[in-house]
């Protein structure tokens, strides 16, 4: 696995049964690799610094449960709008997205899956 860092728990506020979730990360050090084959390759890379709040929020949409046993996976999962701001700086170049009231959501999702040693085998869920 790659790409991952932990997050303060403050940082993730998640309520899936309400389809509501908020992740709010400020001055994120990070590496910026430039793109795929370079980060795969550890290949040159400048430190920078990422900020970004993403809301997902009602009306729910859709409801959708899934249990696939063959596959040892089950989920429920409310279809909802999403909304995201985003800001990077590395040394000299900043970017600004457009504030996330300005968001356009086409496919928003909050949900619980199981999966691994989590998935319930007795339940029918």
């Amino acid at each position: 696995m790659f790409w991952t860092v932990a997050l303060p728990n403050d940082s993730v506020v998640v309520n899936p049964g309400s389809g509501n979730a908020e992740l709010h990360v400020h001055n994120l050090n990070i590496e910026d690799y430039f793109n795929f084959p370079n980060a795969a390759a550890l290949g040159r890379e400048i430190d920078a610094t990422v900020s970004f709040d993403v809301v997902w929020s009602g009306p729910v949409s859709r409801r959708v449960n899934v249990r696939d046993a063959a596959n040892g996976f089950a989920g429920e999962f409310k279809e909802n709008q999403a909304t995201v701001a985003f800001s990077a700086t590395e040394a000299g170049f900043t970017f600004t997205s457009a504030p996330a009231s300005t968001s356009t959501s086409v496919f928003a999702e909050v949900g619980h899956e199981r999966n691994g040693i989590f998935f319930p085998q007795g339940t029918s869920r």
